[in-house]
């Protein structure tokens, strides 16, 4: 059990790494794009190309980052009314399994249209399937988080009801 928790704060740090990097190469990207508008010194043919791929892995790291530790936003005055109490902990694995179910659906298409991508980028000639890529990447972690957390859930409705 140390072991997947040692895994998981890996997991963790990288998935929350890896967003600040893409988002600081975004950042960086657009301003030297912005520059090179007022001094033209080379090129940016290839521009949106690398920054359509950086903001879909950085969306979707940062979802599975934010799915992780819970962090996404929700809507949290009725688990925050219930919480503590045997409703609440039911409430909790009703919405992980409708979450689980919509993030099946999500990986099983994303990962279809993956598989099935065959266009590539015009200037640096670099497949699609790298940026679709991103979609069942962060899904699979996100529905073995989601399965984390009914776990979770079901621990605390058993020990409450002990």
């Amino acid at each position: 059990m140390e072991a997947l928790k040692n895994l998981d704060k890996i997991l963790g740090c990288l998935l929350r790494g890896g967003s600040v990097a893409l988002l600081a190469a975004i950042f960086v990207i657009l301003i030297a794009n912005v520059f090179v508008r007022f001094f033209p010194v080379t090129s940016f043919g290839w521009f949106d190309e690398i920054i359509e791929m950086l903001i879909a892995w950085f969306v979707f790291l940062g979802a599975a980052a934010l799915w992780r530790e819970n962090e996404h936003f929700v809507v949290s005055f009725l688990p925050d009314h219930l919480k503590g109490k045997t409703a609440g902990h039911l409430l909790d694995i009703v919405v992980s399994i409708v979450s689980l179910a919509f993030l099946a659906i999500f990986t099983y298409y994303s990962l279809n249209l993956t598989m099935r991508a065959q266009d590539w980028t015009p200037i640096i000639n670099m497949p699609k399937k790298l940026l679709y890529a991103s979609m069942p990447f962060s899904g699979a972690l996100m529905i073995v988080y989601s399965v984390r957390n009914i776990i979770r859930s079901g621990g605390r409705l058993v020990g409450r009801q002990r």
